[in-house]
């Protein structure tokens, strides 16, 4: 009977030292992913907050019908200027740029030409970097001719550009109900869903509603965003995340709606 009992000890001790093992094995495979996770999204994070472009002047030049416009990497990270997303009243289009080098270091300021355009009409121009960061500049460009010569203009759009980008194009503030009221637009090739996005206003989440109030996306549309409990005209940042991990930024004085 003793040696019975030793047997069942033993056993069950091996057992637990075998299920202690995997189970270790298992925990530590698991905190591998997730630390790796956070670092993905640490980085992800860096880039987005580090990232910036400023368009500042735009030019129509008349001998070639080509749009030229003038950006400054206003970030602190080197972005690479064959991996933007340039767009004209919403429509993606094919761009070139000037200095030719790739890499696009803070500070410098280039200039990226845009074929196909309507010609001197008002126009709005939005640059969208890789990781969602986006600037926009609006108005009619000036006249001028010549101004780049010898530019091969016949450039693809980079293949590996998202095919969701959203755009933030306003943001106003209605201060007795303390409502940020955003105004965004769907420029990608996905149908995007209202309710699976995360907007954050200066960092912090925020519940929202929208409108129309159907849920789905679509490319081109326009969509208006109600985000709650966000009160005074200081400086804001508002911030929309598709489920995905796409973004777009707006960050400035929201203008007071007009009292009823």
């Amino acid at each position: 009977m003793g040696f019975e009992t030793t047997i069942v000890i033993s056993i069950f001790l091996i057992s637990v030292l075998v299920l202690g093992t995997n189970s270790y094995a298992v925990m530590s495979s698991s905190n591998d992913i997730v630390s790796d996770a956070e670092d993905i999204r640490f980085e992800m994070q860096y880039n987005k907050l580090n990232s910036g472009v400023t368009p500042v002047s735009m030019n129509f030049d008349n001998e070639t019908s080509i749009l030229t416009i003038r950006i400054i990497n206003s970030g602190s990270i080197v972005l690479d200027s064959d991996e933007v997303s340039i767009l004209v009243d919403g429509y993606l289009q094919n761009y070139d740029y000037y200095p030719k080098t790739v890499k696009w270091y803070p500070g410098e300021s280039k200039i990226f030409a845009v074929e196909d355009v309507s010609g001197l009409t008002d126009i709005r121009v939005k640059v969208v970097t890789s990781n969602g960061v986006s600037g926009h500049i609006g108005g009619t460009p000036r006249s001028v001719d010549g101004t780049i010569p010898d530019i091969d203009w016949d450039i693809d759009p980079p293949e590996d550009n998202p095919d969701e980008i959203i755009t933030i194009d306003s943001m106003m503030i209605d201060n007795p109900d303390s409502i940020l009221i955003v105004e965004a637009t769907n420029h990608g090739d996905t149908t995007l869903y209202a309710d699976e996005l995360s907007i954050l206003v200066n960092g912090r989440v925020k519940l929202y509603s929208y409108s129309p109030d159907w849920r789905s996306w679509y490319r081109g549309e326009t969509k208006t965003f109600e985000i709650n409990d966000v009160s005074g005209i200081t400086s804001t940042k508002v911030e929309i995340i598709t489920d995905s991990g796409i973004s777009a930024s707006l960050s400035g004085i929201p203008e007071k709606i007009k009292d009823k």
